[in-house]
């Protein structure tokens, strides 16, 4: 019994590996530009001001120093900082087995300086970020920025909005 010469192609099948894995590191890498492309959304919070300030930055979409201006609010609590949203671990939570859940998986929210992020959808930056801040819903999306579920388009005149704090039912 001779082991000699086999029938199997092993140039061509050496040369479609090569060929796979080039169209695989090809493929990854193009998509991870196309989704980091943009850049994330940058908040600054400023609770030192008189009022608390968010200032909003993302300059793909040229949106620059938009600024969100908080009202009648008491400042002591409050901290200062910036935060980047280009990390969807921050609210990932582990799967929910439990029988009566239909969601395999939960995001959980996460503190920010005036709040907590309470929905980040990163796929592709810079997202869809929603945040309960100072008893507000405001919302940042690529078109358009939510507030209390009424849409403010970015290009607002002096790329200012004043919010105020909403007055306690008594």
């Amino acid at each position: 019994m001779e082991i000699g010469n086999s029938n199997i192609p092993w140039r061509g099948l050496l040369k479609l590996f090569v060929l796979t894995l080039v169209l695989y590191i090809c493929g990854f890498y193009g998509l991870e530009h196309i989704r980091d492309r943009k850049g994330p959304w940058i908040v600054t919070f400023d609770a030192s001001a008189s009022k608390p300030t968010m200032t909003i930055d993302q300059m793909a979409l040229g949106i620059n120093s938009f600024k969100i201006i908080f009202e009648n609010v008491n400042t002591n609590g409050l901290t200062s900082g910036k935060v980047r949203f280009d990390d969807p671990i921050l609210n990932a939570q582990s799967m929910d087995k439990t029988p009566e859940s239909s969601q395999e998986l939960k995001q959980r929210a996460f503190s920010v300086p005036f709040g907590e992020c309470i929905y980040q959808d990163l796929m592709f930056l810079p997202g869809v970020v929603t945040m309960n801040l100072l008893g507000h819903e405001i919302e940042l999306m690529p078109r358009t920025l939510v507030i209390d579920k009424k849409q403010i388009p970015w290009d607002t005149s002096e790329g200012n909005i004043v919010i105020l704090q909403r007055k306690p039912k008594g």
